[in-house]
């Protein structure tokens, strides 16, 4: 194993069990680390997201297991934070499947079991070094790739994000240098994430369009509509001073006043044509706007590939939800015709019953 210098390390450790905070920060210690700030809430670390990031946070999903997920989530997705890239380990008592899924939704690297060994912090962090997994972008998710094998559709390109705990256990760092790579990557993911945005917004509005079409709009269809807006948001929070973004601007913001009021039409009757025509077309104006040197035609059949897809698996879910319905409407019967066949024997009643009643009398 090499010998990794830590010497120029920070770590930040956020657990509300104080004695479980100071083994964590005593084995950090140990191992060289420079500073080892420690926080008894997520609340009490808020200010991490908006200063100097640690190159290393441990943080507790025991205690305020909602507020710790939603401290990586802002880490990672909140365009103010100046290292997003920052490597993040959940810790907990009680590991389970769901908890793992929740940490790697969130953007978390790794899920770390107390009590822990010197040894077994140790590897974590090496393992951080040396194989960490490159951050991608989705509308809803900035992180370490969640993908155990590749996606269906279109490719989601892979950052090799900086990792400062590398470049500086490694003897790599200098703070020019990592602030070019910082500033270059956290460009990557802002045009990244306004990709992702425009083309989520049009999948919605492709989604909906069936529905929204019915005499009676149906609920799913409303409710991806309901969607659009948080997407809109994210993407103009997300236009910054490294260009021209008036016409992206302009078509978001008329996507979200006419997805208000498609939404609030389909809610109490059918939705207009024109509306439906036009919400359409503005959500296509937004991905030419967002990416002008990209085919419409190539983003158009991306969208509705994926609108396919995914109706496709809404049929499949459903085609097992009535196949498993059936099978058990079908096995509830076979046991109520089988019970119903059975003979039923007759017999007199226990002496101490009749005995009972005659003495009664």
């Amino acid at each position: 194993m090499p010998d990794y210098d830590f010497s120029q390390v920070d770590a930040a450790i956020i657990d509300s069990q104080l004695n479980t905070a100071r083994v964590f920060r005593d084995v950090l210690i140990r191992l060289g680390f420079r500073r080892v700030e420690l926080f008894d809430s997520v609340k009490a670390a808020a200010g991490l997201l908006g200063s100097v990031m640690p190159d290393l946070v441990l943080v507790d999903a025991d205690g305020e297991d909602s507020e710790a997920f939603r401290f990586i989530r802002s880490l990672r997705n909140e365009p103010t934070v100046p290292n997003p890239f920052a490597c993040v380990i959940v810790t907990t008592w009680a590991p389970t499947p769901a908890l793992l899924t929740r940490v790697t939704n969130a953007g978390g690297d790794d899920l770390l079991m107390k009590p822990v060994s010197p040894k077994q912090v140790r590897d974590r962090i090496v393992s951080l070094i040396e194989s960490r997994k490159g951050f991608v972008v989705t509308a809803d998710y900035i992180g370490p790739d969640r993908r155990k094998s590749p996606r269906e559709g279109a490719q989601v390109p892979v950052l090799d994000a900086p990792n400062t705990l590398r470049l500086k256990a490694t003897g790599q760092w200098t703070q020019s240098g990592a602030r070019m790579l910082l500033n270059e990557a956290v460009a990557t993911i802002t045009t990244q994430k306004r990709l992702r945005s425009s083309i989520q917004v049009a999948f919605l509005v492709e989604f909906a369009l069936v529905g929204l079409a019915r005499p009676v709009p149906d609920r799913m269809s409303i409710d991806h509509v309901g969607r659009i807006g948080g997407f809109l948001d994210d993407l103009l929070r997300r236009l910054g001073d490294d260009g021209d973004h008036a016409p992206v601007e302009a078509v978001a913001r008329a996507i979200k006043t006419l997805a208000d009021k498609v939404r609030a039409a389909a809610e109490t009757g059918p939705v207009a044509a024109d509306d439906r025509d036009q919400l359409q077309a503005l959500s296509r104006a937004l991905m030419q706007a967002v990416d002008p040197d990209r085919a419409l035609e190539a983003m158009t059949h991306e969208v509705s590939s994926a609108v396919a897809g995914y109706r496709s698996r809404l049929e499949q879910i459903a085609q097992a939800k009535a196949a498993a319905a059936a099978a058990l409407t079908a096995s509830t019967a076979a046991a109520a015709d089988e019970g119903a066949n059975e003979p039923i024997a007759l017999s007199a009643p226990p002496p101490a019953a009749a005995g009972t009643a005659l003495s009664a009398g």
